[in-house]
This record gives structure tokens, sequence and C-alpha cells, in this order.
């Protein structure tokens, strides 16, 4: 071989080699994935985790078919172990993430928090607005809080377990007013729905996909939003209505197990990249007047480490939890 075509050679091995590489230890799922949530069927996360595996099973986009979880208990305790502990480095697996995931935590003191799961991405975020019954009197928000005014805990929030973003919001907001509202727990955000239907509570704060069915079949009213809405362009915002109180980020995003293979986070974060470019995505976005937000790995970990922050300041200056 004449030395001098030797360098030329070795250059050319060099270039393919990485190709190769990548290409051969580019990871993809080879089961089921179990997509799970720690919330009922019907609520924000189970449509938002149900909407992704649609999109996967009908675009093939997953070779060996994917599945939703719902796995409820202990203000979804439960679901952070099966997650974390009993599923640690399955690569199969992806956990639906929101704030309460955060908080719940927090309030419990538990071990198992936003960082122990590997961060996979965020996706969106929600408007929360404030419902009433369709037969309601109240038509502004200062007619509830004035009728809290005359009537000291006689006007009733409806809720998910209190401590959640939309418990720490109407505290809020009754803090800042000077009121006070009465706080009536259920197991589920769709309860406290039915709930406001069969007027056991005189509101609720929620996202719109909870109950939207409900507002366009003239059953419930929306009187103010965290942020415009543009399924309903009408709907006044918490600051128009002298309402100045903290509005939370109502993300969704998914998580997977402690411990999973980097190929496979990586893998999981390209899949949701073209998921969301996919018009089934953009019609769901659209439908529920939501906020795209893409965060994702390390970005996404500094985010959530800031939230958890945020709702254990709130939490303490509103008496809801002592300190260390």
């Amino acid at each position: 071989m004449n030395p001098s075509t030797l360098p030329v050679l070795l250059a050319a091995a060099l270039a393919l080699a990485p190709a190769g590489t990548a290409a051969a230890s580019e990871w993809a799922p080879a089961e089921r994935i179990v997509l799970v949530t720690h919330a009922s069927p019907g609520n924000s996360i189970d449509l938002f985790l149900r909407t992704i595996a649609d999109i996967w099973t009908r675009r093939k986009m997953v070779p060996a078919g994917v599945s939703v979880e719902n796995i409820q208990g202990g203000g979804g305790d439960k679901a952070r172990r099966h997650v974390a502990i009993q599923n640690k480095g399955n690569n199969h697996m992806l956990f639906g993430f929101t704030p309460q995931m955060l908080i719940a935590p927090i309030r419990m003191r538990s071990e198992i928090g936003a960082a122990t799961f590997t961060s996979i991405a965020i996706l969106t975020d929600e408007p929360t607005v404030l419902f009433v019954n369709a037969q309601s009197p109240f038509r502004t928000v200062r007619d509830l809080i004035e009728a809290a005014r005359q009537k000291p805990r006689g006007i009733l929030q409806g809720g998910g377990q209190f401590g959640g973003p939309t418990s720490l919001m109407g505290r809020m907001m009754s803090e800042e007013a000077k009121v006070e509202f009465a706080y009536t727990p259920f197991k589920t955000s769709g309860e406290s729905i039915v709930a406001l239907l069969g007027n056991h509570v005189h509101f609720v704060l929620e996202q719109v996909s909870e109950a939207e069915d409900h507002v366009k079949a003239g059953k419930l009213r929306i009187l103010a939003a965290s942020r415009p809405i543009a399924t309903h362009p009408d709907v006044p915002g918490f600051a128009s209505q002298g309402m100045k109180f903290r509005q939370l980020s109502r993300f969704r995003g998914v998580m997977a197990p402690p411990g999973v293979a980097p190929e496979a986070a990586a893998h999981y974060i390209r899949l949701l990249e073209r998921t969301r470019a996919t018009p089934e995505w953009q019609e769901y976005v659209r439908r529920f007047a939501l906020t795209e937000q893409w965060r994702s790995g390390t970005e996404l970990a500094a985010f959530l480490s800031d939230e958890e922050g945020v709702y254990r300041k709130l939490m303490l200056e509103l008496g809801l939890m002592k300190g260390n």
C-alpha cells in the first residue's frame, strides 16, 4: 500500500464510524409502553396521556403498542411509588406529571419527589378557570366575593385534595379579597365538577378540559380565567376583575422511572417532539385551549425544582404546612 494513501483511508474510516456506531446504539422500545397516571379516567392528565397513546398507535410510532394505566390512591403516592420503586429502570414506562405530583410529596414529606424521576418533557400548560353552575346568581368574580363577605365561610369551593393548585389559588384569592371561602375536597376534580352540576358547591377552579362539555351544554358558566382562552374569547381574566393573586402553572408532561437508560430517555424526547407536530396533537391543543410549552431533559429538571420552591413557599405563607 502506498503510504501516502493511509491518511486518506483512515479519515474515511473515521468518518463512517460515528454513523455506524450511532445506528447500532440507537434505542427503540421492544415491548408495549405503559403510560401511568395517578388520576381517574377522564381527568385532564388522563386525556393528555390517552391523546398521546392514540397518536402513537394510529401513526404506528411505537412498534409494540401503548396503554394507559390509572393507579389511584394516596394523593398520587401509590402511582409515584409504582413508577419510582416497583419499576425503577423500566425503559418501557412513562409517568404523567402534573403540579399535583410536586405538591403532594411536599405536603406528605415524601422522599419520592420530582428529582426522583428521569425528566422527559412538558408539552402543555393549561389555563385555570372559575366555573359556576349556569343557574348561579353570580355573574362576576366580584359577585362571588361580595357573597362571601356577607356570609363568611358560606360560599363553598369544590376541588380535589386540599393543597392542590386549585385550592391554593382559591386560598390566595380569598386572602387578597379578605374573605373566607369554605373548601370542600373530593377524591378527584371530576367529582367536584359533578358536585357543582348538582349545586352542592358554589364554584370550582379547574382547567377548561375538566368541564368544557358542560359549558358547551349550557350547564356551567365560566366567570374568569387565568389567561385568555381562545375557545371562550369573552371570558375576562382575573386581573381585569381586580384580582392580582398568583396564577399557578398547570403544566402537563411525562417523566420516566429513575434509572432508565439515557438512550431511552433521549428516544422518548424525540418521539414527543414528533408527536407535537401531528395534526391530531394540534387539534387536542386547540380543543382544550391549551398553551404549548416545551421543556425537556435538564431544562425540565431545573424548572420543576423551581416550581417545587414556589409551592413550598406558598404553603408556608398560607399556613398549610410548617417549616422544618
